[in-house]
């Protein structure tokens, strides 16, 4: 037997590339009851306050964000938990959430990224924040990332603004399975202050200091010798939906009737070695109105992501003429001032799959690169169309 709570937390963007401190604190004070408060002024705080970790450039640091929770509303009191294990910072995230009904702020991609987490799926609701008697299935979670799309009427930020309608505009409903967050969110500091911990915002209760006496991790259904077949991605992806029982929410209810398997879309890792996932597109007349990622050599759930009631597509893609539209005859400036490049037609080769790692262009693996080689040079195209002569890895709470 399975338990669900999801917090509901409203979903905003962040209005820059470095502001996902200062969007997961406007969500989480909106929820304290505090209103929608303008994320400049919470960078400012954020970045002002972030001053433990002098070594390193961060936009928002850990002691930043908790500074900022706690002093721009007064009914809730947020602590800084930089703990030893995955497990322990992961059982206080769900505790502050069923306990506080409040979500949690948690570093993921190692020190690059914020994002809120607003509910969780496990075997039983936990008794205390010690508790270590129940395992853990996944996390619902508002990622703030990709950015507010300079066109767009935000900010200000409002409740049912444009946030989290599709496209461009992000996904308001995601869920990640457990062993993804593990695996892929919830890595650890690298670095710094903080090297080695696992950090959250979250509440002021002692975490747990022992761990579960046995932890299983699901068996792989393949043996990752080939790539697995779009037809079997499909199959996955339905399968996945039904024992993480995502049909079952009201949300996703909306967001997957009348839909079928449409055409998957293979994500290479770039950051790890034969690495990929299939991100399989549910769609309603014509739309992508939810999106699965499955493990492309072991059939593993990773995540998924639905639009119950957006205006865009869950899944952003880019066909090779629209490609080309967008980059041939275009002059490149290349990086370290080492020149420009003209994409000439038939030159250029371009991968036939997607490319994706977590980095400074892109913090959510929902919105992959198509890697081209032109030369000896190498450029990534977003699936919002956007071109990057490279993909960088430097930011620290962005």
């Amino acid at each position: 037997m399975t338990t669900t709570e999801d917090l509901g937390t409203e979903y905003h963007q962040q209005d820059t590339d470095y502001y996902c401190g200062a969007a997961c604190a406007q969500m989480v004070l909106e929820e304290c009851g505090s209103g929608h408060i303008d994320q400049v002024s919470l960078y400012n705080d954020n970045h002002s306050h972030s001053t433990t970790d002098t070594g390193v450039n961060w936009a928002t640091g850990p002691d930043g964000l908790t500074w900022t929770l706690n002093n721009r509303q007064s009914g809730r009191y947020f602590v800084l938990d930089a703990l030893a294990t995955e497990d322990a910072i992961s059982r206080m995230i769900v505790w502050t959430i069923h306990h506080y009904r409040v979500s949690p702020v948690a570093l993921v991609f190692g020190w690059a990224h914020w994002i809120a987490v607003r509910g969780y799926t496990t075997s039983g609701h936990p008794t205390s924040s010690t508790d270590v008697g129940y395992t853990i299935t996944g996390f619902d979670v508002n990622n703030p990332w990709p950015p507010t799309p300079g066109m767009a009427a935000e900010p200000p930020h409002t409740t049912g603004d444009g946030c989290g309608s599709g496209g461009t505009r992000g996904v308001s409903d995601e869920y990640i399975s457990y062993q993804t967050w593990q695996d892929d969110y919830m890595t650890g500091v690298p670095g710094g202050h903080w090297s080695g911990r696992f950090v959250a915002v979250c509440d002021p209760e002692p975490p747990p200091e022992r761990h579960p006496e046995r932890v299983e991790r699901p068996l792989p259904r393949y043996d990752g010798t080939e790539i697995l077949s779009p037809d079997l991605a499909r199959e996955l992806s339905l399968e996945s939906l039904k024992e993480a029982g995502l049909r079952e929410r009201e949300t996703w209810t909306r967001a997957l009737e009348g839909t079928e398997p449409g055409e998957p879309q293979l994500v290479q890792r770039l950051d790890r070695n034969d690495a990929f996932y299939w991100i399989v597109p549910q769609v309603r007349d014509g739309i992508a109105t939810a999106a699965v990622n499955v493990d492309a050599l072991y059939g593993g759930f990773q995540q998924a992501r639905a639009l119950a009631a957006g205006e865009d597509t869950a899944l952003l893609t880019l066909e090779r003429r629209a490609l080309d539209e967008r980059i041939l005859g275009r002059v490149i400036d290349l990086p370290r001032k080492a020149g420009q490049l003209r994409l000439r037609p038939g030159i250029a080769c371009v991968s036939r799959h997607w490319v994706w790692k977590p980095c400074d262009q892109s913090l959510s693996p929902y919105y992959p690169f198509r890697q081209v080689c032109y030369g000896d040079q190498h450029l990534y195209v977003r699936s919002d169309g956007r071109l990057f002569t490279r993909l960088t890895v430097n930011g620290r709470g962005i």
